[in-house]
């Protein structure tokens, strides 16, 4: 008996964790390491993501002696109230350098990866989304060059997490939107994303703009004078594919008064719904800073009273300021997988990748039975498929791919495609997801069609994709309700 239950408790522990839930939702704000009764204020707007701090000077303030005391505190209360966590991880302690400040990095790399392994295998089933260092091309956050961050701090990061959690989603690469000589936003994002770009799966920039939203979307979209656009080096870099976040922005209530700063907040989720770009944003901060000689960019004051700015942001949230100038049919469509994850930064109704998916997608509703049952499953499995592919980064990424191969074949092609095979490069990417669910997430309700596809691609992938849509589909299909 005892035996037996060993076995059982045994094969539970072995069984890979259900995917934590992300939400796809665009709404953040930097939290650091609040308080529980700060993080309910964020609950209570409806907000669902923060952005905290994972401070390796704090946590490791002398060496082997950890404290994750807050972090996990944070963390636990995420999980509890469903609030998503974005962690940016980094900061040296004084005994990894020579106490040099915790704007340099490590004396040995391996102090640095060490931490990030512990970090990361510590939080592998609570956190998801994580970003090295904090704007390293102001010295107050990193004291020298670009090619030291990405040599000793950036790329043995990145490789790390890839190791220690390959679903993990790296974001990066967080830099402050300054042109000041040695700091030049530009030089930094490219030379960061030419040598590391690869690694990241979402790109991220911090911009604050005084001049306000119209201004700052200019500086995003189309440069200023002889300042290129954050997009145009994105781009530059072969990155623009991917989704791209605003990790910090904000307004401060020195500078502005409390009406000022909800008006901003405002035009800025009118201008990121009206553009869906970017994906999301993460405005600074939740609570003033106690300390006098730090500018008040919360949206509470000290005492928790909450200035205008909060209760815009939670009257957005809940749909009672909608935006006039911003047309129905621009909105993305919240049961298309592609739609919500999308990285062209645009609503569908100006996406001509998005729209010429639709048509296809159109198409194929009345091509066969076979191919309106698989378009008829794309939808009604959306949030399941997007619960998996927004908590682990190669589903996202396989997803992705297949949609855009399928669109390329079947858009570009005038359907003379249908008299041949699955390319070899979308069968390959239709397997590996395939079998990365089924082995993954054995109890997704995915998984058992997930099994099915595993099992029939080996031959229905070398079959004209004509007999696919006409008749394979429409068999699994009839299988798969017939397993139910």
């Amino acid at each position: 008996m005892k035996l037996r239950y060993l076995c059982a408790f045994l094969l539970v522990a072995a069984m890979p964790a259900a995917p934590i839930t992300i939400s796809p939702q665009p709404y953040g704000i930097n939290v650091h390491v609040a308080q529980d009764n700060v993080l309910a204020k964020v609950k209570a707007a409806g907000i669902t993501w923060i952005r905290i701090d994972v401070d390796w000077s704090v946590i490791e303030a002398s060496r082997g002696k950890t404290n994750y005391d807050d972090v996990d505190r944070v963390i636990d209360y995420a999980a509890t109230h469903g609030l998503s966590v974005y962690a940016s991880i980094g900061t040296t302690p004084g005994w990894a350098n020579n106490k040099k400040g915790g704007n340099y990095p490590a004396t040995k790399v391996t102090d640095w990866t060490n931490f990030v392994t512990r970090t990361i295998g510590r939080y592998k089933n609570r956190i998801k989304y994580w970003g090295i260092w904090n704007e390293p091309n102001l010295k107050i956050f990193f004291a020298l060059g670009k090619d030291k961050f990405v040599e000793q701090v950036l790329l043995p990061a990145v490789k790390t997490i890839r190791s220690t959690d390959p679903a993990a989603f790296i974001v990066g690469p967080e830099l402050s939107h300054k042109t000041e000589t040695g700091s030049e936003w530009y030089f930094w994002m490219k030379y960061i994303l030419d040598n590391a770009g690869g690694y990241f799966d979402i790109i991220s920039h911090h911009i604050y703009e005084d001049h306000g939203v119209y201004y700052m979307y200019e500086l995003l979209e189309e440069g200023d004078k002889l300042i290129p656009s954050v997009k145009k080096i994105v781009a530059e870099s072969g990155q623009d594919g991917k989704p791209f976040w605003i990790t910090e922005t904000g307004w401060h209530t020195r500078k502005y008064s409390d009406t000022m700063q909800a008006n901003r907040y405002l035009d800025m989720l009118h201008t990121r719904a009206r553009k869906n770009f970017p994906q999301k944003v993460f405005f600074y901060e939740i609570i003033d800073d106690p300390r006098s000689s730090v500018d008040p960019f919360g949206i509470l004051r000290n005492n928790l009273e909450a200035k205008p700015a909060y209760h815009t942001y939670r009257d957005y949230i809940s749909g009672l300021l909608p935006d006039p100038g911003d047309p129905d049919e621009n909105e993305t469509n919240k049961k298309c997988y592609a739609e919500v994850t999308t990285g062209h930064a645009g609503p569908a109704a100006a996406d001509p990748a998005l729209q010429s998916m639709r048509r296809v997608r159109d198409c194929l509703r009345g091509y066969s039975f076979g191919a309106g049952a698989a378009v008829d499953l794309y939808y009604e499995w959306n949030e399941e498929f997007l619960a998996l592919a927004l908590s682990d980064s190669r589903v996202f990424h396989l997803g992705r791919e297949i949609m855009e191969q399928a669109l390329a074949l079947l858009g570009e092609n005038d359907w003379l495609a249908m008299e041949l095979p699955l390319p070899d490069t979308l069968y390959r990417n239709a397997k590996a997801l395939t079998r990365l669910i089924r082995r993954e997430y054995p109890q997704s309700p995915l998984a058992p069609m997930a099994v099915l596809l595993d099992s029939t691609l080996e031959a229905t992938g070398k079959v004209p994709l004509r007999d696919l849509l006409e008749h394979h589909l429409g068999e699994d299909m009839a299988k798969f309700k017939k397993s139910r």
